[in-house]
């Protein structure tokens, strides 16, 4: 391969995901070159970045932003790459095994993460000083969603629902917030994953019940993130989505084809 295709095929690894990205320049990089010490400080950022998404120390936007920030630095790496800084002249055409084990078990702990978000939503009935009905995970977001639709029964006009729902989600001051940062981090994941991104939707759209599918429909048209509802639809999340639990059936048109 020439020095042109071989940057060609380092990049088109790193569109697969940084993980391979970095594997794949380590694999053609000459340890005694210029850049070396470059990219030795740029994978220990990595791994530290890897690490610290493991424990959830870090806001999930702040990863993404670290994420971004080293695609940037590995593919300016790329570009800087010249004939003396190779140790071979071709990329192995086949991924390395152990770098979809570690895309695996990064999805998987952001399930874990989802898991316990969906826990910490809870729904609670009181009258007078009693309460009467408590409830937590899926069916506190049954519950939320159905006492939602009781008190929108009267609205016709969708933009009047969805400035409600709007409404409601900015003046959230429970764990809602969280849940649905951490589904956008998911989405953003696992589109970016293009080895196993069928895999991980699949996964993904197993999760949720018909009723968290219709809270992220509503948290996506009230436009909280601007870039969630393009990742909602973009992933086909919402495919499954019966429109008769909607307020109207038309809300399920902006998702009805991913783009």
């Amino acid at each position: 391969m020439d020095l042109r295709d071989i940057k060609g095929e380092l990049k088109s690894r790193v569109a697969k995901g940084l993980n391979f990205g970095i594997e794949a320049v380590e694999d053609v990089l000459n340890p005694a070159s210029g850049l070396f010490n470059d990219f030795v400080l740029l994978k220990s950022k990595y791994n530290d970045l890897m690490y610290i998404s493991s424990i959830n120390t870090m806001p999930y936007d702040q990863i993404e932003l670290g994420l971004d920030r080293l695609r940037k630095a590995l593919l300016d790496m790329i570009d800087r790459i010249e004939e003396d800084s190779l140790k071979k002249q071709q990329v192995e055409q086949g991924l390395k095994v152990q770098a979809l084990p570690t895309r695996r078990t990064n999805f998987f702990k952001l399930l874990d993460i989802h898991f316990q978000n969906l826990e910490s939503i809870s729904y609670v009935e009181i009258y007078g000083n009693d309460i009467t009905e408590q409830s937590k995970g899926r069916e506190a977001i049954f519950k939320i969603y159905q006492g939602l639709r009781r008190k929108l029964k009267s609205k016709t006009e969708s933009q009047e629902i969805i400035a409600f729902f709007r409404d409601y989600f900015e003046n959230d001051i429970g764990p809602f917030e969280v849940y649905f940062k951490n589904i956008k981090h998911l989405l953003s994941y696992v589109l970016d994953s293009e080895v196993e991104r069928q895999f991980f939707l699949d996964t993904m759209k197993s999760l949720f019940s018909r009723y968290e599918l219709a809270m992220i429909l509503y948290y996506a048209l009230a436009e909280i993130d601007p870039d969630f509802k393009g990742l909602v639809k973009k992933s086909g999340l919402l495919a499954g989505l019966g429109k008769s639990i909607l307020l109207k059936e038309e809300h399920m048109d902006p998702f009805s084809c991913p783009s």
